[in-house]
């Protein structure tokens, strides 16, 4: 390895960990380089205050504010972008011990990186439904369905859309409800959280893997035989969550 890249090497490792032994690295005109890796750090913690606000809210501002600084220090950034940084909240939460007793915390990291991507998502045209009478009857089955950039679906063993909402003035939910099946989506330029049936989901889950309408449904009626189909499509129209419709 060449001298310039042992450097830059030494230069990417120091400047995660605030910890490091800058003048053995740079001698004594490395005041800057630490100003730059404290700067740094700081600018990836506080990216983690605009994505989690719920996060923040459940642990307190001292924790949370630890904690945004042990995940900048540990986990490097991958895009210039810092609304970009964060994404892996989750994952560092799961196995962040002083969390352990929070077993829904990394779900809930999950859902707000969700709705946080929803935000920032590009913007797109929706679709006009009224095309769609064009289309023969016989082969509406045939369709496939384009979802906006801001739309995700998850899934939590915890109710953690409910739990979501009651800290946006909702009523606390009671953890033994269960599992959730969480609809996220940008809309009018406010992100949303709704729970949803585990039926719907399982619909929604196949059209959003690009299935045609008639091999997302029998997911839906296996757990639901009387799933709602005109109302799951209604539902799709009313929240404007489509980009476009082909026809296969």
């Amino acid at each position: 390895m060449s001298q310039l890249a042992e450097l830059q090497r030494a230069f990417e490792a120091a400047v995660a960990d605030p910890e490091a032994d800058w003048q053995s690295l740079f001698g004594r005109t490395c005041r800057g380089v630490v100003a730059y890796a404290n700067n740094s750090l700081f600018n990836r913690a506080g990216a983690l205050d605009d994505a989690y606000p719920v996060i923040r809210q459940m642990v307190g501002d001292e924790f949370f504010e630890a904690l945004a600084r042990e995940y900048a220090r540990t986990t490097p950034s991958t895009s210039p972008d810092l609304n970009r940084y964060g994404g892996m909240l989750g994952d560092f939460l799961a196995g962040f011990a002083p969390v352990a007793h929070l077993p829904y915390l990394p779900d809930m990291a999950r859902l707000e990186w969700a709705g946080h991507l929803a935000y920032y998502a590009e913007d797109r045209l929706v679709y006009d439904w009224s095309r769609l009478a064009s289309i023969p009857p016989e082969q509406m089955a045939r369709l496939r369905f384009r979802f906006l950039p801001d739309c995700a679906l998850l899934y939590s063993p915890y109710p953690v859309a409910s739990i979501w909402l009651a800290h946006h003035g909702g009523e606390w939910p009671s953890l033994d409800q269960g599992a959730e099946w969480v609809w996220v989506q940008r809309q009018q330029g406010k992100v949303t959280v709704e729970a949803i049936t585990p039926d719907r989901a399982a619909w929604l889950r196949g059209l959003m893997a690009g299935m045609p309408l008639e091999l997302a449904i029998p997911a839906a009626l296996d757990i639901n035989p009387e799933f709602p189909l005109s109302a799951a499509l209604a539902a799709l129209m009313t929240a404007q969550a489509i980009e476009e419709i082909d026809l296969l």
